[in-house]
C-alpha cells in the first residue's frame, strides 16, 4: 500500500501551540531567574560569614599582638629605670649625647 504525501508530513504548529511553548518557557526561565536569585542571597550569606570570621580572627590576632607587644615595652620601660637607677651618671651621658646628636641632625635639614 502506498502512504500519501499528507500522512508523511509532521503537523504544522499552530499559533496556539506556539503560544504555550512561549509561555511555558517564559514560566520556566522565571523559576531558573528566582532560583539563581535564591542561590545568590545564600553565597553572598555564605561569604559574608566568612568574612566575619576572617575579620574577627584578624582583630584576635591584632589584639593579641598589641597585648605581647604592651608587654615588651613595659619590661623594657623597666629595665631602663633598673639602668638609671644603678648607673645615673652613665644614663645622664647617654641622654646628652643623644641630645646633642639630635640636635645636629635637626640643624642639617
Amino acid at each position: 500500500m502506498a502512504t500519501t504525501a499528507s500522512s508523511r508530513t509532521p503537523k504544522e504548529p499552530t499559533v496556539g501551540d506556539l503560544t504555550k511553548q512561549i509561555e511555558t518557557l517564559q514560566k520556566d526561565i522565571g523559576e531558573l531567574t528566582g532560583l539563581m536569585a535564591e542561590m545568590g542571597k545564600l553565597q553572598a550569606a555564605r561569604l559574608s560569614d566568612e568574612a566575619e570570621a576572617k575579620a574577627q580572627k584578624l582583630k584576635d590576632k591584632g589584639q593579641a599582638t598589641a597585648h605581647a607587644t604592651k608587654e615588651k615595652m613595659e619590661d623594657l620601660q623597666g629595665q631602663a629605670n633598673e639602668f638609671i637607677r644603678t648607673q645615673p651618671a652613665t644614663a645622664v651621658g647617654i641622654a646628652a649625647g643623644l641630645g646633642f646628636l639630635f640636635g645636629l641632625l635637626m640643624t642639617r635639614r
